[in-house]
């Protein structure tokens, strides 16, 4: 899994839960919404030096085990009271996105796409008084996510959207019909096609002796 797709995969279920917010990740550009928001932020990837490698039908694999944090801030008007003021809410709703993330559903959903998410540390309270007279209800949590990143090939440049895998989630072969190059221009379509070389080009001679 590329981390685009963990974003994307991410987002799809904390979107699902938190149906009545703006969900958006932090690095995006954009006017700021009104809350209640839930702003996602990951931090730096980390993994092996060196990848898990197997080879399958003449094809090498490799898979990352990798871990990123993902800091979850959520933004809430609060609760109105019968006094006519606004309750804090944030730490309180933010514990109840917890829940969500460590009910059945959810270990569940990890299962299917081969993602991790442990809640790191507690929720804190991160309300403050802006512009002298007015408080913005803040809370913030951080999460570590565990998952795996594929490359395949001679050049290791075909990832898990060119890696064919069986039911099991054993990669078994590749496909160059879907590569591209990166958005940043990485990469060329004879480096994907190159092949590893090993076993399927090796003419072994037998010597007998006389």
């Amino acid at each position: 899994m590329t981390i685009n797709k963990l974003k994307e995969t991410l987002y799809e279920r904390f979107t699902a839960y938190w149906c009545g917010a703006t969900v958006k990740w932090g690095n995006a550009s954009g006017v700021k919404p009104n809350a209640p928001l839930v702003v996602l932020r990951t931090g730096t990837v980390t993994r092996p030096p060196q990848p898990i490698t197997q080879m399958s039908n003449g094809i090498v694999f490799s898979a990352y085990p990798s871990i990123v944090p993902l800091q979850v801030d959520l933004f809430t008007r609060g609760r109105q009271s019968e006094q006519n003021y606004y309750e804090n809410t944030a730490e309180s709703d933010l514990l109840d996105f917890v829940n969500f993330l460590d009910s059945v559903s959810s270990i569940e959903w990890s299962a299917k796409h081969n993602i991790s998410v442990a809640l790191i540390s507690g929720v804190q309270d991160l309300s403050e008084v802006i512009n002298d007279s007015q408080w913005q209800y803040r809370a913030m949590c951080e999460f570590s996510v565990a998952f795996t990143g594929w490359s395949a090939e001679y050049h290791g440049i075909l990832n898990e959207e060119n890696i064919v895998f069986d039911e099991s989630g054993v990669p078994i072969d590749v496909t160059c019909d879907n590569w591209e190059q990166t958005a940043s221009g990485g990469g060329n379509q004879s480096l994907a096609n190159e092949k590893t070389g090993f076993f399927d080009e090796v003419n072994p001679e037998i010597n007998k002796e006389d």
